[in-house]
Order: C-alpha cells, then structure tokens, then sequence
C-alpha cells in the first residue's frame, strides 16, 4: 500500500468514534454540571465564575477543532491557551453587564424583552465594535503562541488575514448576534450555561479563522 493510501486509511479511521471522543464527551457532561453547581454556589464572584467557565469550555473548542482537522484532541500549548482564555471570560463578562446596563437604559424598561435582547447582541457584535476587537486580541495572542512575540502588525500582514476577517465577520452577523439575543431572553443561571456552550462555539471558531489555510496547505503539500 502506498504512502497515500496510507495517510487516507489513516485519516478515515481517524474521523470514526475512538475512546478518546467518549472521554470528552464525559468531559464535557462533568463540566456542565460542575458549572451549574458554580453558578448556585457562588453569587458573589462573577468574574472567577467566568474565568473557570472559559478556562475549560472555550479551551475545548480549540480542542474540537484540532480533533475535526487534525484526528487528535489536544492542541499545542494547551495549558496556556487555557489561561488566556480564562482572561477572555473575564473580559466577556464584564462587557455582558456594562452592555447589558447601558442598553437597558437606553431602550427603556417598557420596551419588549426581545427587542431588548436583541439590541444588547446587536450592539455588542456588530455596532460598538466589541465583537471584532475581541477576536482581534485571540487572533494575535494565538499567533504569539504559535510563531513567537512579533508587532502585532506582522501577524494582520498576513496572507491569511483577510480569510480570517471574513469568517469573523460573516459569524458575529449571522451567529453571534443571533446566538447572544438568545443567551439575553434566557434566565440568569440558564443564561450563563448557554454562554458556557458558547464558549466552546467561540473557541472552535475562533481556531478554525485562525489556522490561516495551514490544514489546507499540509494536505496538499
């Protein structure tokens, strides 16, 4: 059998259901629940909740992308995407209330709940730049992890700079915004649950922009 054939078999075999894919599956079931078990628990500590729920949710996502592309589950340095994550989850959250606020304040508390909620996504995702600027800060701490400390301008120089933009941005318009005026219409503790998931939508996205054609270019280097 030759070399091709090999790396064929190779990659199909690697698409079929392995004990590491129930393995995480359970992961994520425990974590779930262990989050659950936070958010009834621990009131008075928003941002720890927040930096534990992104440190192993959004994580994943890098996680399921690498098992999708890749046929393994765990990414190079991963503890320490990890830890930036978590920084992101606290960044998220304090964005939540300060939008959540303002936008109440300025729709008014007679307006309806959806139009509420859809007016905080849209002005997260789409009008005050947030949504962009956020997944910009990942873009660049992502290549730092990759190739090393450079100027930031290096990395948006890029070839693939361009495909990530437009990924990004087709998603903050036609999921995010979406996604987000659901997670403002839910109940505060279903509410940060449902953020938890997409978390892991975020890191997933966020790693498949990222990786800038390379899976492409091994495939058919």
């Amino acid at each position: 059998m030759s070399e091709k054939q090999n790396n064929s078999v190779v990659s199909e075999t690697d698409k079929r259901v392995r004990w590491s894919d129930l393995v995480a599956l359970a992961y994520v079931i425990c974590i779930s629940f262990f989050v659950l078990f936070l958010v009834r628990n621990v009131h008075s500590h928003p941002f720890l909740l927040a930096y534990i729920k992104f440190f192993f949710l959004a994580s994943f996502g890098e996680c399921l992308k690498r098992r999708l592309t890749r046929g393994g589950w765990i990414p190079e340095r991963l503890l320490a995407r990890a830890l930036i994550w978590g920084c992101f989850g606290v960044w998220i959250a304090t964005s939540f209330m300060i939008l959540d606020a303002g936008v109440h304040r300025f729709v008014g508390p007679t307006s309806p709940s959806i139009f509420t909620a859809f007016a905080i996504s849209a002005w997260m995702n789409v009008f005050s730049g947030y949504g962009f600027f956020m997944m910009l800060t990942h873009f660049i701490t992502d290549r730092f992890l990759d190739n090393g400390f450079r100027s930031p301008l290096v990395y948006i120089r890029e070839e693939g700079f361009g495909r990530w933009v437009r990924i990004v941005g087709l998603c903050l318009v036609f999921f995010w915004t979406p996604a987000h005026t659901i997670t403002f219409l839910l109940p505060d503790t279903w509410r940060i649950l449902f953020a938890a998931y997409l978390g892991i939508a975020l890191g997933a996205i966020l790693s498949f922009a990222s990786d800038n054609g390379r899976t492409r270019e091994r495939a058919g280097g």
